[in-house]
Formats: structure tokens, C-alpha cells, sequence
């Protein structure tokens, strides 16, 4: 009888022990004791593991190692106006020594998560509003530590560290990438243009140059031929002048008296018959009157 009794008493003590304690396994994390019936929370923070409580009781697990937060083609306004896409990435942990307040305040990691996406979001768009277009092509590291500073101002509000804050990628609006590829094509262009402009003002000097040298030449070559003309027209000039001269000479031998003592009449003859006499083709005289055919007096007296 008292055997039978051992094992009934062995029996009940065992169902009012499970009535008393539960064991739990925390697989990951870490977590704090929530008595589901006494709507209690310890402030303990346990981790993984298998651990010992109250009948009733459960853990409110959040992780105790850096989680992502991703954020893709996330669009803000920048200081220009202009809608910017965003992709962004970093990681955060609670802090273990707040997570009951934290709890207390958003219930579970769930609820944590939304509340720090809503601030990541407020974050990018503050941030973004600091920068205008340009800026954001030419400083883009400063748009991240500046997005990083406020980012750890708002996480720390709600007990969150951020670590490893990556700014992966800046979209501005097509028109105006396709207006900063112009803009890149011209000054390309323009650069280009910079760089030949020595080389194209030397060609242009050279050719300058030549012209210059050719007009020379030319202009030498007139002035040489000018005056070999005029040495020629000179020396002809001299020499008509010399054969008029010998002739007139020739002539007043022949009007003199120690000449053929022509008188002028028939120096006049003289020189009509020389004139027809030297002529290659016929010569027809037309005489109008009182020109007469012969200046020499004849034997009765006429002329």
C-alpha cells in the first residue's frame, strides 16, 4: 500500500512541478521573460539557450548581432526641387542595456523594425534636402556622412546603433542625365577643340606665312621684270634717239655745202624717193594740190 501511495504522491508532485515551471528554449537572440498571465516583464536580458521559468511565461526575442536595412530606389525631393532615387543600405543593433524600455515602447522586434524603417525613411529625406542636383554628382560623400550623422542622431532616440552606412547608388531624373550627358559631350568637345587650337593656329601661321612669302616673290619678280623693261625701253629710247641723231647729222651733211648741197626742195625729193625706195610693199601716194611731183626747177624756168 504505501508503494502505491509513493508513486500516486511521485505522480502529483510531478503535475503540480509542471504547474510551476516550464522550460523554454531561446534558439537565437536574445531575450527578456514576459509572464503571459501576469502580463509581467523582467528586465533580465537572457541569451540563447535553454532556460527555466514560471508556468505561462515566454521570451520577447530581438537579435543580439547587426541587422540590414535596405532601401531601394527610394525617392526624395532634393534642395532643387528635383526627384532623386536613392539606394541605401546599413546595419543596426538594439541597445542590449534598453531593451526593456524598448519593448515597453514598440512590444516586439517586429514593431522595432517599423518604427526604424519610418525613421530611415524621414532620415534619407531630410538628408537628401540638404543637397541640390549638382552636388549630388560632385559630392556625393558628403551627401553620405551626412545622411550617416543623422541617421545616428535618430537611432539613438530609439536606443539603435548604425554602423556601415553604403550610399550603392544616386538616380536623378532621365532629362536630366541626358542634359549632363550633353553637357559632358560639349566640354568633351570643347576640351578636344582646346587641345588642336595650337596645332590649327600654327597651320594657319604657316599658311600665312607661305602667302606672305609668295606675295613677296611675285611682287619681287613684277618689280625685276618693271625694271628690266624699263632698262629696255630706255636703252631703246637711247638708241631711236642715236639713230635720229647719226640721221639728222647725215642730213645736215648733205643740206651743207661741203655735201651734195641739196637745197631744201630737193632734200625734200630725197627723202620721198629714200622713203618709197625702202618700203617692202607698193607705196601710193595721193598728192592734193598744189602738191607737185617734183621740187626741182627745170630748164624754162617752172617748177
Amino acid at each position: 500500500m504505501y508503494g502505491i501511495w509513493d508513486d500516486k504522491a511521485k505522480k502529483k508532485a510531478k503535475l503540480d512541478l509542471e504547474k510551476i515551471l516550464t522550460l523554454i528554449v531561446l534558439p537565437w537572440g536574445v531575450g527578456l521573460q514576459y509572464d503571459t498571465i501576469q502580463k509581467d516583464l523582467d528586465g533580465k536580458v537572457y541569451t540563447e539557450g535553454l532556460h527555466l521559468g514560471p508556468v505561462g511565461y515566454d521570451f520577447i526575442k530581438f537579435p543580439n548581432i547587426y541587422t540590414t536595412m535596405t532601401f531601394t530606389k527610394l525617392q526624395c525631393l532634393n534642395s532643387d526641387g528635383v526627384r532623386i532615387k536613392l539606394d541605401v543600405t546599413y546595419q543596426y543593433r538594439v541597445q542590449m542595456t534598453n531593451l526593456k524600455k524598448i519593448i515597453m515602447d514598440f512590444k516586439d522586434f517586429g514593431g522595432f523594425q517599423d518604427v526604424l524603417h519610418h525613421v530611415g525613411v524621414a532620415s534619407l529625406h531630410e538628408a537628401c534636402s540638404y543637397f541640390d542636383t549638382v552636388q549630388f554628382q560632385a559630392n556625393r560623400g558628403d551627401f553620405q556622412d551626412k545622411l550617416e550623422e543623422i541617421l545616428t542622431e535618430r537611432y539613438k532616440e530609439v536606443n539603435c546603433d548604425v554602423e556601415d552606412l553604403q550610399v550603392n547608388n544616386i538616380q536623378r531624373p532621365p532629362q536630366y542625365e541626358s542634359a549632363i550627358r550633353s553637357k559632358e559631350r560639349a566640354k568633351a568637345e570643347i576640351n578636344v577643340a582646346e587641345e588642336q587650337r595650337p596645332k590649327i593656329v600654327k597651320e594657319a601661321n604657316t599658311t600665312l606665312r607661305e602667302a606672305i612669302s609668295e606675295a613677296q616673290i611675285i611682287l619681287d619678280k613684277a618689280m625685276s621684270d618693271a625694271r628690266i623693261l624699263a632698262t629696255q625701253a630706255q636703252a631703246e629710247a637711247e638708241a631711236i634717239l642715236e639713230q635720229y641723231k647719226k640721221e639728222a647729222e647725215a642730213y645736215s651733211s648733205i643740206l651743207e655745202d661741203s655735201g651734195l648741197d641739196f637745197s631744201p626742195e630737193g632734200f625734200i625729193s630725197y627723202l620721198g624717193v629714200r622713203v618709197i625706195a625702202d618700203a617692202k610693199n607698193p607705196v601710193y601716194i595721193g598728192l592734193q594740190s598744189p602738191a607737185k611731183t617734183s621740187y626741182l626747177v627745170d630748164n624754162a624756168g617752172s617748177t
